[in-house]
């Protein structure tokens, strides 16, 4: 199944809302759509002001038949299956998951 234009928007808004105001101009959290998985990632300003923004992704949401699936990065990039996470119904449920400081997607 891919991401209506609607979970697409709840995303959108979803990223914004996880940075206070004050805080954008250092770091933000973005989201990339493809297909029937959303990439989450961390973006991050030069400590030193000078160069390109770093980014580290922190989860990737699937679809299946089960519901949405919660994967993690390791520090290579490469992704994880949580297997101690279940399935949840919902797209709020799965980015709940990720927002939850028990399961540590943040650092």
């Amino acid at each position: 199944m891919k991401i209506s234009e609607m979970d697409g928007a709840r995303l959108t808004k979803w990223a914004e809302q996880r940075i206070p105001a004050h805080a954008r101009a250092e770091v933000g959290v973005g989201c990339a759509v493809r297909g029937s998985s959303v990439v989450i990632t961390e973006v991050r300003a030069p400590w030193d002001g000078v160069g390109d923004w770093t980014s580290r992704e922190v989860a990737r949401l699937r679809y299946s038949d089960e519901g949405w699936l919660v994967d993690g990065a390791d520090r290579n990039g490469r992704w994880h299956s949580r297997d101690d996470l279940p399935a949840t119904a919902s797209l709020d449920d799965a980015l709940a998951v990720v927002d939850h400081p028990r399961h540590a997607f943040w650092g």
